[in-house]
Formats: structure tokens, C-alpha cells, sequence
């Protein structure tokens, strides 16, 4: 797809063994979009085409083989001089998978444990076939690193999330004198808040520019590229490219957003099918997600569907739900349910403006009481955010809404309680 301006400082990536120039740093899945490379994988047993479609490391449209190293998100690698991208277990090509023959011949389905079941030598063949057709990467190239022992430190106050959440108490904690560390699994801080582009960026700015401030003044450390991968009694295990390590906060603060929301509809797992949210983080590294956009925007949804359908040239914003996605290798068109009926609209880009769910795993991990809603399980904090003693939640997954005063309101709030 286009670039609204060509790479400041471009070097080149491989996917395949075909060139493509990317912007030393942006996520690679952003090069191979700009580079209209829409199909990047291909979904386990029927190997059905994918493409990105959330940009946040939460699906597998962009999997691939990345120097070697297989079932890497190539949205969470930042692009760099000659890095190999692979397409992973596919017969013939990226675009020209010969094992999607699967899907033709069982279109209702199939349960590969019962092929050949009792068969007497069969069912070894069936078991080879079915880890082929599901799609295990290979062993990465070369010998395997030596693994390096877990380190074990304690910090004053850890905050888990980057976005606007995370940002917001960590700057109401530096204010009242704590040393804050903030970990983020992104290539960078700031979340949807930075992902937004236009007017619906301008509410956000202060944060932004606050944040920046205090990271260049050493006010507030953050880690891109650093998972929490769990909870533990009172430890974090951490994990970055440097190993793991386990970390003991005399605060915790989780701030882990939202999921982007799906949509059940016919071809929903198109490639150029996508998030709203997705879209605008592509616009934010000046990448637009189509050249014929057609943004939906679900009810109870937003800010990330108006914001796509004013900065994309020429994109059809239409409030409703999508009934039909067509296509076979990409999207095509699609059918949208809106107020006066179903809407049939041309489109190579569908962008999807759902109500998001609430991030709530890492919280229930520290123990905290889940309540079910219409947008999924939502946090349930006591007062000033707290989950139990010295832990905290903030932000969507405990249904603060997506805005910037209610957001700094709730910040406050955490700050005091502390």
C-alpha cells in the first residue's frame, strides 16, 4: 500500500528473497504492508491466507521466520538492515499454498485425529501429515543459545502498559516522589494514544508530551520490547531479549488496555480485513492501509473509526456492522448492515471499528475479581484501583473510558490510594 512519504531512513528487509525497503525501526509487518504484501501466513489445518489485522502482537496474521527463527510476530520486530523474512510452512508459495486444498476438500470441516483412525500404519502417516497441515514452525538455524540465568531485582514501583494508562500513573507516582519503571511489549511507549492521527490525537498530546519529558530527564524509565509474562505471589516474571528476569515491586500497577473487538461475519479473517485500530497505527508510521477503504464503524465502538475515515483519502465511513467480507486471496467488498438496510461497497481495506474488550488476563493472574460484560470480562478493583495490597489496575481493563481527562481523573485516584 502506499507510503504518504517515502522512508527518512530506509533500509532494505527480505521477504522471500524479494526486496523491500522499510523505515529503519517501524515493525516489519508495516514495511510489507506498504509494500502491498497483504498475505503473510496462513492459518493451522486449513491454511487459509492471513494478514495482519491488530498490529499488537494478539493474532497471527504476521507470523513468520525472522533470521531464522521461527512463529515471530513481525509486528513486534523493529525493521533493520537485511533481516530474512520467511513465509513458514507453506507448500509452493506465499501467495500459492498447494495444503490449502485442504480446506476445498473438507469445506464443513475436519478432525484430523479421526483420519485413518485403527488403521494399522496409517495413523503414523496421518500424524506426520497433521503436524505439517497445522503448522509448526521448524527448529531455528544453528545451534541453540546456552540459556542465561534468570536475574532477580527489586524496584520501587512497576507499571505494566505503556499507553495512555500506564503513562498517566506513572506520572502521577513520579510527581509524588516514587522511582517508576514501566514495561511495554511494544516497540515503543505511548499506545493507542500515539497510534491515533488528526483531530482525535489533540486530546492526547499533553500526556504524550508530558511522558517524553519525563523519560528524557530520567524521571520515568520504560522497557519497549518487555513482557510480563505473569504473576506470581508478589514476583513479575519480566522477559526481554537480553532473558528473563523476576521483579519485586513495592507497587504494582497493570495497565494492560484493551483487545481490539471482532466481529462474527462472513469473512471476517480475510486478509485487508483488520481493526480500526490497527489501521491507525499504520497511519501513524505514514503507511495508509488501502488504496479503497471502507471503515465500519459497530455501535458503542470508536474514537479509531472516524479517525481512520478522515485521515485515509477517499475511505467510506459507514455506521453499521459488516454482514459479508468477499474475496479469496484478500478482501474484495463487502455487505454492511446499517440503518437503512444492507450496504454493498467495493474495497480492498476493511476497517473494522468495534467495541474493544477489556486486556484481563495479567490482572486475574494477581488476583483480581473478574466481572462478565457485553464487551468480555472486565476488572474489578477496590477503591483507587486497588486489586489487593500494593496492587493495582487501571485503564480499560477495568472499564475506564477511552478519554483523557477520565483517564488523568483515575491516575490521580491510584496516586492517593498509594
Amino acid at each position: 500500500m502506499p507510503r504518504l512519504a517515502p522512508p527518512r531512513h530506509p533500509v532494505t528487509i527480505l521477504l522471500d528473497g524479494e526486496a523491500v525497503v522499510a523505515e529503519r525501526g517501524e515493525p516489519a509487518a508495516v514495511a510489507l504492508v506498504a509494500a502491498g504484501h497483504r498475505t503473510l501466513a496462513r492459518s493451522p489445518k486449513f491454511h487459509r491466507p492471513r494478514g495482519p489485522a491488530c498490529l499488537r502482537g494478539a493474532c497471527d496474521g504476521c507470523l513468520a521466520r525472522v533470521d531464522g527463527v521461527p512463529d515471530v510476530m513481525t509486528c513486534r520486530v523493529p525493521a533493520a538492515e537485511g533481516m530474512r523474512i520467511e513465509t513458514q510452512n507453506v507448500v509452493g508459495s506465499r501467495d500459492t499454498d498447494l495444503l490449502r486444498l485442504t480446506d476445498w476438500f473438507f469445506p464443513e470441516g475436519m478432525n484430523h485425529h479421526e483420519l485413518l483412525a485403527g488403521v494399522p500404519g496409517a495413523s503414523r502417516v496421518m500424524q506426520g501429515l497433521a503436524r505439517r497441515v497445522a503448522g509448526l514452525g521448524k527448529l531455528p538455524d544453528g545451534r541453540p543459545a546456552s540459556p542465561a540465568p534468570a536475574r532477580r531485582r527489586a524496584v520501587d514501583a512497576l507499571v505494566v502498559g505503556a499507553g495512555p494508562a500506564g503513562m498517566a500513573v506513572a506520572l502521577a507516582l513520579v510527581d509524588r516522589g516514587r522511582r517508576v519503571e514501566v514495561v511495554d511489549d511494544d516497540l515503543t511507549w505511548g499506545g493507542a494514544a500515539r497510534a491515533l492521527v488528526g483531530r482525535a490525537r489533540r486530546g492526547w498530546e499533553p500526556l504524550l508530551e508530558a511522558m517524553h519529558r519525563a523519560m528524557s530527564t530520567s524521571r520515568v524509565t520504560v522497557r519497549p520490547l518487555t513482557t510480563a509474562a505473569g504473576i506470581y505471589g508478589d514476583d513479575v516474571l519480566v522477559v526481554d531479549g537480553a532473558g528473563v528476569e523476576v521483579v519485586t515491586a513495592k507497587t504494582l500497577v497493570l495497565a494492560p488496555g484493551a483487545h481490539d473487538g471482532v466481529l462474527a461475519f462472513e469473512g471476517n479473517d480475510l486478509p485487508g480485513v483488520m481493526s480500526a485500530r490497527a489501521a491507525a497505527r499504520l497511519l501513524s508510521y505514514g503507511v495508509l492501509a488501502g488504496e479503497r477503504v471502507v471503515v465500519a464503524v459497530a455501535p458503542g465502538a470508536g474514537p479509531f473509526g472516524e479517525a481512520c475515515g478522515e485521515a485515509c483519502p477517499g475511505a467510506t465511513l459507514v455506521r453499521g456492522a459488516p454482514v459479508r467480507a468477499s474475496g479469496s486471496a484478500r478482501v474484495r467488498g463487502v455487505s454492511i448492515a446499517g440503518p437503512e438496510g444492507e450496504v454493498r461497497l467495493p474495497c480492498d481495506a476493511l476497517l473494522v471499528d468495534a467495541p474493544r474488550a477489556p486486556a484481563y488476563e495479567i490482572c486475574a493472574q494477581a488476583g483480581a475479581e473478574l466481572v462478565h460484560e457485553a464487551a468480555g470480562f472486565r476488572v474489578r478493583t477496590g477503591a483507587g484501583g486497588r486489586i489487593r495490597d500494593g496492587v493495582f489496575a487501571a485503564g480499560e481493563a477495568v472499564g475506564t473510558p477511552f478519554d483523557p481527562a477520565e483517564i488523568a481523573r483515575e491516575a490521580r485516584a491510584i496516586a492517593e490510594a498509594m
